[in-house]
């Protein structure tokens, strides 16, 4: 099946502009104003990426990415917007948790970029499904469990030496609940998995190590960082901050991520290391199992949905 491509604004001619300006890269549907873009989502989805304008009447972009957050929360989320305004900026981060800011007017090679980014996000996104699985089943007593799969799951090779799924859960248990200045990063490599079909396993260990280290050296010494998938990092925070803030620290950070130059058979390659992430508060959750039901809304439904069907 192939991705589709979703514009959403409120002048027609920009969003004809765009159907022209990229029907030979990618299946492109348009949509005008957040309601259109709603009933798009439902009739036509799923769709790879949305990009919204962000001053549209009626409904913000920021609103409308939210919205589709709890729509279609694998859908990566992209706002193109002609300002800068902060609060616009901030209440984007918040409510829609967006994966790029494109400004206007944005050159198609730019566009291009980011939807290829946004493309290789989503597609890692499906593909981690089964880490969220993976990891649901260590709440489930050990009986209940394949010890084969488990050790897998805790023994996951990585070539950054950082701790796995189950040192996190341990470090992450005792603050349930209790701790609202604890706050769990899930940082996606975006690209990963491109760079080793491409290029090879030695050439992916790489990458994730300079990301790794480019991750340490921007956010603090004390911040912990676990190794929680093959494309998947998680970090534990400990900040004075409300949510806001923290996640315009780390949109800060994930922004800036600098290239990295690899040798591949003789060859200097430069690769944008891209990094998406969500964030969740420790404190409003129980238990390890419904923190990694919170990064997937739709599997959190659908669980709620099963025990309704039970009782």
């Amino acid at each position: 099946m192939v991705d589709k491509i979703l514009f959403v604004d409120d002048d027609p001619g920009i969003l004809e502009g765009f159907q022209q300006l990229l029907r030979k890269e990618f299946v492109v549907t348009v949509a005008l104003g957040g309601q259109e873009g709603l009933s798009a989502i439902k009739q036509d989805g799923p769709f790879a990426v949305v990009i919204s304008d962000m001053r549209m009447p009626g409904m913000s972009g920021a609103e409308f990415l939210a919205k589709i957050r709890q729509k279609a929360p694998e859908t990566v989320r992209m706002l193109l917007t002609g300002q800068t305004d902060m609060h616009a900026a901030i209440d984007a981060i918040n409510e829609g948790n967006i994966f790029r800011f494109l400004t206007k007017p944005c050159r198609k090679e730019d566009l291009v970029n980011a939807i290829n980014l946004g493309l290789a996000q989503y597609r890692s996104v499906v593909a981690e499904k089964e880490l969220v699985k993976k990891a649901l089943d260590l709440e489930r007593p050990p009986s209940d469990r394949d010890s084969q799969d488990n050790c897998r799951w805790d023994q996951i090779e990585s070539p950054t030496g950082l701790p796995g799924p189950s040192k996190v859960k341990d470090l992450l248990v005792p603050l349930f609940g209790v701790d609202p200045q604890v706050y769990v990063v899930l940082l996606k490599l975006t690209v990963l998995q491109t760079i080793e079909e491409r290029y090879g396993e030695e050439a992916a260990a790489d990458y994730m190590n300079n990301a790794v280290q480019f991750l340490m050296q921007a956010l603090r010494s004390e911040d912990r960082f676990f190794h929680c998938g093959r494309h998947v990092l998680m970090a534990v925070l400990r900040r004075k901050m409300p949510l806001g803030a923290v996640r315009m620290e780390i949109a800060r950070v994930t922004s800036t991520c600098r290239e990295h130059v690899m040798e591949v058979n003789g060859r200097s390659i430069m690769i944008a290391t891209s990094i998406a992430f969500e964030m969740l508060p420790v404190s409003q959750f129980t238990s390890f199992n419904e923190m990694l039901a919170a990064f997937d809304p739709q599997l959190s439904e659908r669980r709620e949905e099963k025990a309704a069907g039970e009782s």
